[in-house]
C-alpha cells in the first residue's frame, strides 16, 4: 500500500504527460477545447477512482479536507500537467484564444477528479474484494448509459457524468459552456456530496451498507429520470410540449413547431406521401408502417431541443425523421429513405451492416437521387473531371466517409450505389445493405466493381464547369479548421449582437474571431457590420485584401458578389461592374448569374436604386425586383424575387401576372420558369404549375439540367393528380 501510494503520483504525471504529448499531433484535441478536456476528462475519473481504490482504508474518519491534503500532489499533477501541455500546444500549434479552452477544462476535466474519486471510495466501502473490477463495469456502463437516451429518446445529444456533455454530430461546430452545461457539472456535485455523506455514515456504521447501495441507486435513478425536465435529455412528451402542432396523414404522425402556417404543413404532408410512395418503389418494398416526422421551426429549435442544429436526421429504429422547416425540400426524401430501408437493415438501429456510414447514405443518396437539384452522376462526373477524386474502396472501409468533405463523400457513395441498383438491380444493394461483403453478392472483387463504376462515369455527359465543381466540393472538413468549435460559437453571438442593432459591438466580436480562425462567416459579419455603420469604404479596403484567402473555397463567389456591392457604395462603378462582369463569365451556378445580372441591369439604369437593392432588407427587395418585372419580364429577377418573397397572396398575384409571359429559349428562362412552376405548386396551383413544368423541359441542352426539370414535373403531376384524395386523409390537430 505505500508502495502505491508513493509511487501512483509518478505514475499519474507519466500517463497525463505522455497521452497529453501524443494528443499534440491530432486534429481538434491538440489545443485546449472541448475534445481535449473530454479526454483528460475520461483519464481523470479512471486515475482519481484507482486512486481512491488504491489508498482506501477500513476508516473514513478523517474529514473530506484532509482527504484533499493526502490527495494534493496527486490532484495537483492532474491539474497543472494537461492544463500547461495544453497552453503550450495551443500557442505552438493555433491561436485560438486560450480562455474558452480554459473554461472547457474547468467545467468537464476537473470535476472529474470528484467523481472518479467518490465512486471508487464507494466501491470501496461496499466491497472487500473485485474493487477494480467493479469500477471498470461501474465506469462503463456509466459511459455508455447515453445510448438508453440515443436509442429510446428523439435526441442526439447527451449530458453524461463522465463526459460532460457530446453534441451527437459533426456537422454542429457550434459548441460552448452554457447555462445547461454548467447546471450539470454543478448538480452531480451536490449529489455525490450527499453520497460522500451517505459513505460516511457507513464508515462509521451509522446505516448498513445495504441502505447506502439502495439510497445510492434511488438517487442516481431519480436523477437519471428526471433529465427531460430539467432539459438534460429530451423525450417526446417534452418535444410535444414544445411543438404544438399536429397533423396525420395515412402513413405519416407530423408534429410541427405552431409557428408554421397551415397552407406550408398541407404542402409539406403532401410531399411526406409523394415521397413515401416513391421510395417504396424505388427500394421494390410494401413499407406499411407509420413514420413520425418531427418538423422544427429553425436549426435553433432543433438544436435546442435534440441537438444536430445544422443537420436533419432519421432513427430508423424508432421510425422517426427530423427536419428543419425552412430547408425540409433538400432533406425530406433522403430521411424517408433512411427509414424505410431499416425495413432490411441489420443491428440494432436498423441501418447497413457495422453501421457503414458510406452505405447508410449512399443508398440514400441512390434511391433520393438529389444533390441540390442535380442527379448524383452528373455531381460525381462533375468532381470526377474537375480532379476531385475518391477511393470507393477507401470511402466504404470504416469511418473514412467523415475524412472527406460532405459534399464529396455523399455524392461518391451515391453515385456508386446508385450504379450498382442500374446494373446490377436493388435487391442485390439491399442484400448488400445487410451484409457488407461486395464479393459475396457480386461474386467481384471490390477493385472490379470500382472500375467499372469509373467507366460508367467516363460516359456520363457533362458540361465542365471547375468553378462549380470549387462551389460544391472545395470546402475543408471540421479536422481542418482552426478553432471550428470556439469560432462558431462565438460568430453565433456576434450575429446575435448583429441581429439587436449593435453593430459596433457585433464587428469587434467578428474581428476578434477572424484574428484566430480565418473563418468565412466571421469576414463576412465583419463586413456587414461596416455596411451597417455605413463605413463602405474601410469594408471595401479590408475585403479586397481578405478575399483572395479563400479564392480556393466554396465562399470565393459571394465574396466577390459582396465586393462588388462594396464598390457600388463607394461608387466605385467600374470596379462594381468588372467584378459583376466576371461572376457572369465563372457562372458557379445559375444563382450566382442571375445576382450579378440583375445588379448589372441595375446599375446600368441608375447606379441609386442598385445601393438601394444592396441596402435592402427582405421585403424591399422583393419590392424593387417586382418594380423590375412590371416593366419587362427580367428572367434573371424571378428566381431571387421567388426567394424574397414571404407572402402567399403576393406570390399568386406574381405567378398569375407570369404565367403567360414566360417562354423558354435558354438555361436562365428555363430555370425561372421551373422556380415559378415549383412555387404554384406550392400554394396549389397545380394545373399553372404543371403547364410551366411543361414548357420548361422545351430546355434540353444540357442534361446536367434535365434531371430537376424531370423530376419536377413528376412530383407536379402526382399533386395534380392525387392531391385531393390524399388531403381527405390528413387531419390537422
Amino acid at each position: 500500500m505505500k508502495f502505491v501510494t508513493t509511487k501512483f503520483p509518478f505514475f499519474t504525471f507519466l500517463i497525463l504527460l505522455l497521452t497529453n504529448i501524443a494528443m499534440m499531433f491530432f486534429p481538434l484535441v491538440n489545443i485546449l477545447g472541448y475534445e481535449f478536456s473530454l479526454v483528460n476528462g475520461i483519464i481523470f475519473f479512471i486515475l482519481s477512482a484507482f486512486r481512491a481504490i488504491t489508498t482506501y482504508e477500513s476508516n473514513f474518519d478523517d474529514s473530506f479536507t484532509n482527504h484533499l491534503k493526502k490527495n494534493k500532489i496527486f490532484i495537483l499533477i492532474s491539474i497543472f500537467i494537461p492544463l500547461i501541455l495544453g497552453i503550450f500546444s495551443t500557442l505552438l500549434f493555433s491561436e485560438c484564444p486560450l480562455g474558452e479552452g480554459i473554461l472547457f477544462y474547468f467545467v468537464i476535466s476537473i470535476p472529474n477528479l470528484f467523481f472518479g474519486y467518490i465512486t471508487g471510495h464507494c466501491i470501496s466501502i461496499v466491497l472487500n474484494r473485485f474493487r477494480i473490477l467493479t469500477f471498470i463495469i461501474i465506469f462503463f456502463v456509466i459511459l455508455l448509459l447515453p445510448l438508453i437516451e440515443f436509442y429510446f429518446n428523439p435526441q442526439v445529444y447527451f449530458y453524461n457524468l463522465i463526459i460532460g456533455f457530446f453534441p451527437g454530430t459533426i456537422y454542429d461546430e457550434d459548441l460552448a459552456v452554457d447555462r445547461l452545461l454548467l447546471s450539470y457539472r454543478i448538480i452531480p456535485l451536490a449529489l455525490f456530496l450527499a453520497i460522500i455523506f451517505l459513505a460516511y455514515n457507513v464508515s462509521t456504521k451509522r446505516i448498513k451498507k445495504a441502505t447506502f447501495i439502495f439510497t445510492t441507486f434511488l438517487i442516481l435513478l431519480i436523477s437519471f429520470l428526471a433529465k427531460p425536465y430539467l432539459s438534460f435529455a429530451t423525450n417526446m412528451e417534452r418535444l410535444e410540449k414544445n411543438l404544438a402542432g399536429k397533423v396525420k396523414t395515412e402513413h405519416f404522425d407530423i408534429l410541427y413547431s405552431n409557428s408554421i402556417d397551415k397552407n406550408s404543413i398541407l404542402h409539406l404532408a403532401l410531399l411526406h406521401e409523394y415521397y413515401y410512395e416513391q421510395v417504396n418503389q424505388k427500394l421494390e418494398l410494401n413499407f406499411k408502417e407509420r413514420i413520425t416526422s418531427i418538423v422544427f421551426r429553425d436549426a435553433n429549435e432543433k438544436r435546442n431541443l435534440i441537438g444536430a442544429g445544422n443537420a436533419d436526421i432519421a432513427k430508423p429504429w424508432l421510425k422517426q425523421i427530423y427536419l428543419n422547416f425552412p430547408t425540409y425540400m433538400e432533406t425530406l426524401k433522403h430521411e424517408i429513405v433512411h427509414v424505410i430501408a431499416g425495413e432490411f437493415g441489420t443491428t440494432p438501429f436498423k441501418v447497413a451492416e457495422n453501421i457503414n456510414p458510406a452505405m447508410i447514405e449512399g443508398l440514400a443518396m441512390a434511391i433520393e437521387d438529389d444533390y441540390d437539384g442535380f442527379s448524383v452522376d452528373h455531381l460525381a462526373k462533375l468532381a470526377y473531371g474537375s480532379g476531385y477524386k475518391v477511393s470507393m474502396q477507401n470511402l466504404f472501409t470504416g469511418l473514412n466517409f467523415m475524412n472527406h468533405y460532405p459534399s464529396i463523400s455523399y455524392i461518391y457513395a451515391g453515385s456508386f450505389i446508385k450504379f450498382l441498383i442500374d446494373k446490377y438491380g436493388v435487391t442485390k444493394v439491399k442484400q448488400l445493405y445487410s451484409n457488407i461483403d461486395f464479393y459475396s453478392i457480386y461474386n467481384k472483387n471490390f477493385s472490379k466493381l470500382q472500375d467499372e463504376f469509373e467507366a460508367y462515369l467516363k460516359t456520363v455527359e457533362v458540361r465542365y464547369n471547375g468553378n462549380m465543381a470549387q462551389m460544391y466540393f472545395g470546402g475543408k472538413t471540421i479536422f481542418k479548421k482552426h478553432c471550428a468549435r470556439t469560432a462558431a460559437y462565438k460568430t453565433k453571438k456576434a450575429i446575435s449582437i448583429f441581429n439587436k442593432g449593435y453593430y459596433q459591438e457585433a464587428e469587434v466580436l467578428f474581428n476578434d474571431v477572424y484574428n484566430y480562425s480565418g473563418s468565412y462567416s466571421s469576414l463576412l459579419g465583419i463586413t456587414n457590420s461596416r455596411i451597417k455603420q455605413k463605413k463602405n469604404d474601410i469594408a471595401e479596403k479590408y475585403l479586397s485584401e481578405e478575399a483572395p484567402k479563400f479564392f480556393d473555397s466554396p465562399y470565393k463567389f459571394n465574396l466577390e458578389l459582396i465586393l462588388g456591392d462594396l464598390y457600388v457604395l463607394s461608387d466605385k462603378y467600374e470596379s462594381a461592374k468588372a467584378i459583376y462582369d466576371s461572376l457572369l463569365i465563372q457562372k458557379p451556378s445559375i444563382d450566382y448569374y442571375n445576382e450579378a445580372y440583375v445588379r448589372t441591369h441595375l446599375l446600368k439604369q441608375a447606379p441609386v436604386e442598385l445601393k438601394k437593392f444592396i441596402l435592402a432588407n427582405r421585403k424591399e427587395r422583393f419590392n424593387i425586383l417586382r418594380s423590375l418585372i412590371d416593366k419587362t419580364v427580367l428572367y434573371e429577377a424571378i428566381p431571387m424575387i421567388l426567394y424574397y418573397n414571404s407572402d402567399d397572396a403576393e406570390l399568386k398575384n406574381l405567378v398569375l401576372f407570369l404565367q403567360k409571359k414566360l417562354e423558354v429559349f435558354d438555361m436562365i428562362s428555363c430555370y425561372a420558369v421551373m422556380r415559378l412552376s415549383q412555387a404554384s405548386a406550392r400554394i396549389g396551383y397545380y394545373e399553372i404549375a404543371k403547364e410551366l413544368a411543361v414548357k420548361s423541359l422545351l430546355f434540353k441542352d444540357d442534361e446536367l439540367f434535365v434531371h430537376p426539370l424531370t423530376e419536377n414535373l413528376k412530383l407536379i403531376n402526382w399533386l395534380s393528380n392525387f392531391s385531393e384524395e390524399t388531403l381527405k386523409n390528413i387531419s390537422i390537430e
